[in-house]
């Protein structure tokens, strides 16, 4: 494998990198005019006790993706998963692992790797830089957790050190993401809209495997149902809502300033802590409360938005800082590029990033009172984010908008759409039908 020479290339940049963030969004970005797929047509493609897998938009390839109903215990959900997809689940994480191993420097711009692990591959390799990271963090997680990826593994019959050990790569990489949280004045409803814009790899086969996994735990007194945007047989968080009207977004940060303090290598991952949100949580306040009493690990922007109560709050996340942030306290003020805006809390790809946080700004204020239609037309084409998937919650209206990357087995030889999630057609997802699919009879 060339892991070792990626390594010791990628180590060079992350030390060498200037205080904010590079890049900028195309001053010729057009708006995206495509028009919304409403109640996309769904095909059962295969059932089994407690589970159920569709293909939603299957009358296009270009748009389809997977729907995957989850049932039973955190076991039983983990072998339905592993049991539907197993083929799938051995090519998602095979074809990563291998990805990681022996894809170019060049072909990896957006996996941004903290110093700590890289001089854990540099000198142990990546199996062993993979499985520290789970050591290091499983007094930590939540034994339903493993429970579930037992599962996985026992239904798919796909290796289970493999399972984990792509379970640790969020948590060792910080994407470059956006996020918006916004109600009150700064919304056509007064209600809360929500943005989670997730800019991170789009040429390995992340793009490939799009899933969104419901966890329908009803008879569960202390589960909530939810529903994860993620790849398949990816247990882990980092886009995702739930039954409670609650959704949550995230950033990496790689830019941030000194007052986020230091990081740690011991403690919950952020993709379970956020899952542990939609899955734990069904109140603000409760969210919160876990937030900050979480073992913390990087550095980290988090978004909570809670639409029965029309709140959102941005956290700037680190092991030493939980700081909450809302529209009345911006954090980093900055007049020029990260101004206050009413009501509306905002943040471009990073927490010093001047160029997207600018661009993210002026569209907001021109955009204001926002509408799904309006974010996805002007706020989010025209800054350019969002490049593997996107996620619009208008959960006061039982409403999710979804945009994925463009599959490696489209050509586009049938469209105009470009590759990117930000410039493809969104696909509107009702929440409540969602929740409400019936487990099918075995």
């Amino acid at each position: 494998m060339r892991f070792l020479s990626i390594a010791l290339t990628l180590k060079y940049f992350s030390t060498a990198h200037a205080a904010y963030c590079s890049g900028s969004p195309d001053p010729d970005a057009p708006p995206n005019t495509l028009p919304t797929q409403q109640n996309p047509t769904q095909q059962l493609l295969r059932s089994v006790e407690n589970g159920a897998v569709y293909s939603a938009n299957s009358n296009s390839d270009s748009h389809s993706f997977l729907i995957t109903h989850l049932w039973g215990t955190p076991y039983e959900q983990g072998f339905a998963h592993g049991t539907m997809m197993a083929s799938e689940i051995s090519d998602f994480f095979t074809s990563t692992y291998e990805y990681l191993g022996d894809a170019l420097v060049e072909e990896l711009p957006q996996l941004r790797f903290p110093e700590w692990f890289l001089d854990l591959v540099v000198e142990k390799g990546l199996d062993w830089a993979l499985d520290w990271t789970a050591n290091a963090t499983a007094e930590f997680t939540a034994p339903e957790f493993f429970d579930e990826l037992k599962g996985i593994a026992d239904g798919s019959g796909v290796d289970y050190a493999l399972l984990l050990r792509i379970h640790m790569l969020p948590e060792a990489t910080k994407g470059a993401c956006s996020m918006i949280g916004a109600a009150d004045t700064a919304t056509a409803t007064s209600n809360l809209l929500q943005l989670r814009a997730l800019d991170w790899d789009v040429d390995g086969p992340f793009k490939d495997h799009a899933n969104l996994i419901v966890y329908h735990n009803d008879n569960d007194p202390d589960r909530v149902s939810w529903a994860n945007i993620a790849w398949t047989g990816f247990i882990g968080s980092v886009t995702g809502f739930n039954s409670q009207k609650m959704s949550i977004s995230e950033i990496g940060v790689t830019f941030p300033d000194d007052t986020f303090g230091k990081e740690s290598r011991h403690g919950i991952p952020f993709v379970n802590l956020l899952r542990d949100v939609l899955e734990k949580e069904s109140t603000f306040q409760g969210a919160d409360n876990r937030i900050t009493d979480a073992d913390r690990t990087c550095n980290l922007i988090l978004g909570v938005g809670d639409a029965k109560t029309s709140q959102f709050n941005a956290v700037q996340y680190s092991a030493d800082v939980v700081n909450f942030i809302t529209s009345d306290n911006l954090l980093p003020v900055n007049d020029t590029w990260h101004a206050p805006i009413t009501d509306i809390t905002y943040f471009g790809m990073d927490w010093l990033c001047p160029a997207y946080s600018e661009v993210l700004h002026d569209q907001l204020v021109a955009n204001v009172p926002l509408t799904p239609a309006n974010m996805i037309e002007d706020v989010i084409a025209i800054t350019q984010t969002g490049n593997l998937h996107i996620a619009v919650y208008d959960l006061a209206e039982n409403n999710v908008y979804l945009s994925f990357a463009r599959k490696s087995s489209d050509d586009g030889k049938n469209d105009r759409e470009g590759d990117m999630a930000f410039e493809r057609t969104f696909t509107r997802i009702d929440t409540a039908a969602l929740f409400s699919t019936p487990q099918p009879s075995e």
